[in-house]
This record gives C-alpha cells, structure tokens and sequence, in this order.
C-alpha cells in the first residue's frame, strides 16, 4: 500500500517538491495526530467501562432486591422507627405555637429548679428536618448562685417531648447560668393517633 502511494501521481508530486525538513514536519504532524487518536479512543474506552460497570452495579442491586424478599419487613421496621423517633417531636399547627409550648415548658423546669433572673428566648433553626418538621433553638439564661442547675436538668427531662442541650456555661463566681438547647418538632396539621 505505501509502494503503490509512494508510485501515485500524489507520492511523486510529494517526492518532487516536498524538502526533507517538511518530509520531517509532516511526519511529525501524523505522529501527533495518531497520538491524539488513540488519547481520544482511550478516554471513550474508558467512559464506555465505567458506564458498564454503572450499568452491572445496578443489575447486582436489582437482583439482590429481588432474590431479598424481606425488604417489605425492613421499610415497615423503618417506619416504625420513624414514628418512635417523631413521638418525641414537639408538635403544633404554626412555629407560634410549637415556640410558646417549648417557651412554657422551659421556664416551668427554671421555676422548679427555683433559679432566679430566668429569660427564655427560642428561635426557629434555619435548617429544616424535613417537608413538616423544624428544628428550634431555646436559649436560657439566668441566676443559679446555689448550683441548681443540677435540678434543671432533671426538670428538663421530665419534659413531655425532646429538649437537648448543646451548651452550658455557669460561673460560678456570679451565679450566671447560660443554656442553649435544640428541640425537634412537627409543623402543620396533625392526624389523631391511630
């Protein structure tokens, strides 16, 4: 095949005019090309495997679903966990609402603590838990000159629904207490218990 290209009209024209440094340059050029080529087969070939394998792991996924029958079991224990886990939730129509319960609730367990100076200020997380259900941040602050801060505690888990404290701080040198606690809870709507 070359003899034949190198005896073409082409290959003679080529051979008649062409110097040897463009001879050269030309070589290089189809050696850069061919280069370039396999670097492109290459990055297919390999996209084209990784599809494959995407494709085989899925297969593997479905075949396991399917020869696992006790994956109806599995989302009913799922659920059921859920809803244990919700239980605990705060619950209410509006944030309002949910917010004055968890406000109540706070400054009862500081009274039965019998800490003085108590201030309860409780916000909306901006992160949301989900489509209904929010989380809330509760900040108290107040006077605990005898250490009963030990009684809020218990006080606080005595609470019908979930509070957790995620700081204290108490000096003991003046007696000020301050408290962050998070509270999950339900927005919107409830349906009666079944």
């Amino acid at each position: 095949m070359i003899q034949r290209m190198r005896d073409s009209q082409w290959g003679r024209q080529l051979r008649e005019q062409a110097t040897p440094r463009a001879m050269a340059g030309l070589a290089a050029l189809v050696i850069i090309l061919a280069v370039w080529g396999l670097g492109e087969l290459s990055a297919n070939v390999s996209s084209l495997r990784q599809d494959v394998e995407e494709l085989q792991r899925a297969q593997r996924l479905e075949l396991s679903l399917l020869s696992d029958q006790n994956w109806l079991e599995q989302a009913a224990d799922l659920q059921a966990q859920l809803q244990q886990t919700q239980a605990g939730f705060w619950e209410g129509d509006t944030n309002g609402i949910v917010a004055a319960q968890l406000q109540g609730a706070v400054e009862r367990a500081a009274r039965n603590a019998e800490l003085t100076r108590v201030r309860v200020n409780v916000e909306s997380a901006p992160d949301s838990l989900g489509a209904q259900a929010q989380t809330f941040e509760v900040s108290l602050t107040a006077r605990d000159t005898d250490g009963q801060f030990l009684a809020l505690f218990q006080e606080l888990s005595r609470t019908e629904n979930q509070l957790v404290i995620t700081r204290f701080d108490w000096r003991r040198s003046n007696g000020a207490l301050d408290i962050r606690l998070q509270a999950p809870a339900r927005i919107g709507p409830q349906e009666p218990a079944s």
